[in-house]
């Protein structure tokens, strides 16, 4: 049964369909009035700023889901469940955004993250009880405080407002509903929520909003590299990054010694954050010098980037009248149709993981993650936290945030 339903949600992604049997639908009108079925299981449901990126959304799961380890291992929350939120709509996604929510399993081995924390799709939620609308008990809607350093410090603490103009979107759901929304201020870690959560203690669907605002409690410790070690992606594009990898790059062994990988992260940060990123020129003579000096026997650079087709070009124009070979992620036909902005992304990541020296981007969450899948294969550490620095000025070097076992 849940193959099977896993198959049909799969088709309203390609299709765009109305699929009310995973409980997806645009509309209230749209599914048959049947609510919330009686259950002794509760759960935790959370959402992020809709401007915010698909890695720092990994990072905001991962506080969620060592919060509800914590607390169940103390004898806390233990009847909650973790609904992971659908990818929807993304701002960075340009080929997406008219499409349905996508579940984690389209990128995520799930059993892993099940293997963590008590994780659950949400449209296995609508396949758990039949129910065709969903009927959310709580939002608590976090804000940030206006001054974060009030007399000097920064103290965890949270306090109920008066009004709460909140417009849930529910991740393009038109059959979910809730019964009460609450807007609170809130500044700390994420281990104060459950403090929140028993202004309504008999509540079985709670829902999180601005997700991102609660901290980790102990950032880079060992329960959060054993969070991070679940995240592992699926099957599907481990092999489909694996198989480039050895037919592109030729490397066949994990931890390869034939190519550099960069992260070039242009766009945004080219235009709102120019004084931490180098000019196409500058990124060129940053990268021959990395090969001259750190892989003096090695020809051949992968890029992931955003940059447009105009800068990709003249990059690789002058990279390879150095003598270079300069590789970008460029889908086939058959996976142009099938392949979304988070499944390229995702294979560039895996692709720089495996590269015998990554460069990335300062302060660039896509650059962090690929530094953890180094960290957690085993890459000597100065061969993982380098950036591209500005043509001028400054450039600090990265923070090291290594496994902790």
């Amino acid at each position: 049964m849940k193959l099977i339903s896993t198959i049909f949600f799969n088709l309203i992604l390609i299709n765009a369909a109305i699929n009310t049997e995973n409980g997806y639908c645009v509309s209230k009108d749209s599914c048959a009035e049947t609510k919330n079925t009686s259950s002794d299981k509760k759960w935790l449901f959370y959402d992020v700023n809709p401007p915010e990126g698909f890695n720092l959304r990994r990072d905001v799961y991962m506080r969620f889901a060592i919060l509800l380890s914590n607390e169940q291992k103390r004898g806390k929350l233990k009847e909650f469940g973790l609904v992971l939120p659908p990818w929807y709509k993304l701002y960075h996604w340009k080929t997406t955004k008219k499409r349905e929510p996508i579940p984690w399993g389209n990128f995520f081995d799930i059993e892993s993250l099940k293997s963590f924390a008590p994780v659950v799709e949400l449209y296995e939620i609508f396949e758990k009880s039949l129910q065709k609308q969903l009927i959310i008990d709580t939002i608590y809607v976090l804000q940030n405080y206006d001054n974060p350093f009030e007399n000097g410090l920064f103290e965890d603490k949270w306090e109920v407002q008066e009004e709460c103009p909140y417009v849930p979107q529910y991740w393009g759901y038109g059959n979910i509903t809730a019964n009460e929304i609450i807007c609170v201020k809130f500044q700390g870690k994420i281990s104060m929520l459950p403090e929140l959560f028993q202004l309504h203690r008999n509540d079985k669907f709670i829902m999180v909003a601005h997700g991102e605002i609660p901290l980790h409690d102990n950032y880079g410790d060992r329960k959060y590299w054993k969070c991070r070690k679940s995240m592992k992606f699926n099957k599907k594009l481990t092999e489909i990054a694996f198989n480039y990898i050895k037919e592109k790059l030729n490397c066949d062994t994990e931890l390869c010694k034939n190519y550099l990988g960069v992260h070039w992260r242009r766009q945004d940060f080219a235009k709102y954050r120019s004084k931490d990123v180098p000019t196409t020129s500058g990124t060129v003579k940053q990268i021959q010098n990395i090969m001259q000096n750190k892989l003096p026997h090695v020809q051949t650079v992968f890029i992931a980037t955003d940059a447009s087709a105009k800068e990709r070009e003249i990059l690789q124009n002058n990279l390879e009248t150095l003598g270079y070979n300069v590789h970008y992620y460029v889908p086939n036909i058959a996976e142009v149709t099938e392949f979304d902005d988070g499944t390229i992304a995702i294979l560039e990541q895996i692709i720089c993981s495996h590269a015998a020296f990554f460069v990335g981007t300062h302060e660039s969450t896509f650059t962090f993650r690929i530094q953890e899948e180094r960290e957690l294969l085993g890459f000597p550490s100065d061969t993982t936290f380098n950036r591209l620095c500005p043509d001028k000025g400054n450039c600090e070097k990265p923070s090291r945030w290594t496994v902790v076992n």
